[in-house]
């Protein structure tokens, strides 16, 4: 779906003029994110000579039902990226995640950790949306 200049501008200031996942203050550049994932569809490219080939979007959706207005919130691009096509409790599952996985798989987290300088909460996820919707907008 493209949206109008109207609508865009409408969606940005949904919750403030901030991004519906971390309430980070939207800049150039913000996505519109399908809340429930409208997956499109896509094939492979013509292969190119170094052997690869390109995604090229069909324009059509595997779910088309939820390529609507009503179905998207204003998103950062990282948040709208490493939510990609997870639910909204998904994204928050795979977010409480990230610390025990940079835990696991990094060194350098590692260290900061025991030299104090990170230190891991069991605190919820609680998206700014949630938070703008139960503040009434103040």
């Amino acid at each position: 779906m493209k949206l109008t200049k109207k609508q865009r501008e409408e969606l940005r200031m949904k919750f403030g003029g901030r991004c519906a996942y971390c309430g980070c203050e939207l800049q150039k550049g913000w996505h519109a994110d399908h809340v429930e994932a409208a997956l499109r569809k896509w094939n492979f490219g013509e292969r190119k000579q170094n052997g690869t080939r390109a995604i090229v979007y069909t324009g059509e959706h595997w779910k088309p039902e939820n390529d609507v207005v009503e179905n998207l919130f204003p998103a950062c691009a990282p948040c709208n990226l490493f939510k990609a096509t997870f639910s909204v409790e998904m994204f928050r599952e795979q977010i409480a995640e990230q610390a025990e996985r940079a835990r696991q798989y990094s060194v350098n987290f590692r260290t900061a950790e025991r030299f104090g300088q990170v230190q891991i909460t069991q605190s919820p996820i609680v998206f700014w949306f949630e938070k703008y919707q139960r503040e009434g907008a103040s």
